[in-house]
């Protein structure tokens, strides 16, 4: 019996492990992982000056969770919330969507690790989005929350993107300038060119993800 028994741990440690999803992929977005980061064309009106600014259109970004065996997208709107994916994906032009993935977690999220993702991700609901895209944990805007998601919640810190500066984005343009002169201007605020900020461009052109077909 107790051959037997150190036979059966043996075989038991080579089992698969339960898959990390307790319900399948929402509609249309059938190979989607717990961690996955989703882009999306945004509809919003500050979304042309956010183009504008970065040089892409893929303007808004967050992270796809479950909770109570349910989907939703981690994002940062009018406060950080968890929102239905067929809502996210209806705030996109023409429903267009980019989904990316950890290289790391190419097969599955580390189980250890997405659940510190989502305890981060989920200990920030609430919190309002960030008008101003300063680096400040105070309020978040979509980039920063999904940035420092991972870099916080991550043994490893990874940095999706290096945080550039205001500096170095093209914040003269007719639409980044109505913006600016909108919020900052309108709140006696002037905008700090040293500010450090993550766009949604970077992180989807980071070299720790990959891109996942749907």
């Amino acid at each position: 019996m107790k051959g037997l028994g150190l036979v059966l741990i043996f075989a038991a440690s080579f089992m698969p492990l339960p898959a990390v999803s307790k319900a399948p992929p929402p509609a249309g977005m059938p190979n989607l992982h717990e961690g996955d980061i989703v882009f999306i064309r945004s509809a919003s009106a500050q979304a042309p000056a956010i183009a504008e600014v970065m040089g892409s259109s893929w303007t808004h970004v967050g992270v796809a969770v479950m909770r109570d065996s349910k989907w939703f997208i981690a994002e940062t709107a009018a406060t950080v919330s968890l929102t239905p994916p067929a809502d996210f994906l209806g705030k996109s032009r023409d429903g267009e969507f980019i989904v990316k993935r950890l290289k790391k977690w190419a097969s599955r999220p580390a189980k250890n690790d997405l659940a510190r993702l989502k305890e981060w991700l989920f200990s920030n609901i609430g919190k309002k989005y960030d008008i101003y895209f300063e680096w400040s944990d105070a309020a978040l805007y979509c980039s920063e929350y999904v940035w420092k998601a991972y870099y916080s919640a991550l043994p490893e810190h990874p940095a999706l993107s290096k945080p550039q500066k205001f500096s170095e984005l093209n914040v003269t343009g007719p639409l980044a300038r109505q913006l600016i002169d909108k919020r900052y201007k309108a709140a006696g605020k002037n905008i700090n060119m040293d500010e450090l900020i993550v766009t949604p461009v970077a992180l989807l052109n980071s070299g720790l993800l990959l891109t996942v077909p749907h």
